[in-house]
């Protein structure tokens, strides 16, 4: 038997979009309940953040442009694993 894992990123909307109509918990529940019916476990989550300087910026900038409504970037990082015969 062999193990395999997977990282899978799922990402959220911020902003005041993101605030009414993103529910983190429901979404959360979605990728996970998808990935298991495929054979995989999740095993692991974090909430995701952006450590990059640039991106950062740019999440600023386009909610600055989207007049406070809508910018990218929230999420969560979830490890799966999956147990496959050799």
């Amino acid at each position: 038997m062999n193990k395999v894992n997977k990282v899978v990123r799922l990402a959220l909307s911020g902003g005041l979009i993101g605030m009414v109509f993103t529910n983190p918990r429901k979404a959360l529940d979605d990728v996970i309940d998808k990935h298991n019916q495929d054979g995989w476990n999740a095993i692991y989550f974090a909430e995701h953040k952006t450590s990059n300087l640039f991106v950062l910026l740019l999440q600023i900038i386009v909610l600055i442009c989207t007049i406070g409504f809508w910018t990218f970037g929230a999420g969560y990082m979830v490890l799966f694993e999956k147990v496959t015969a050799k």
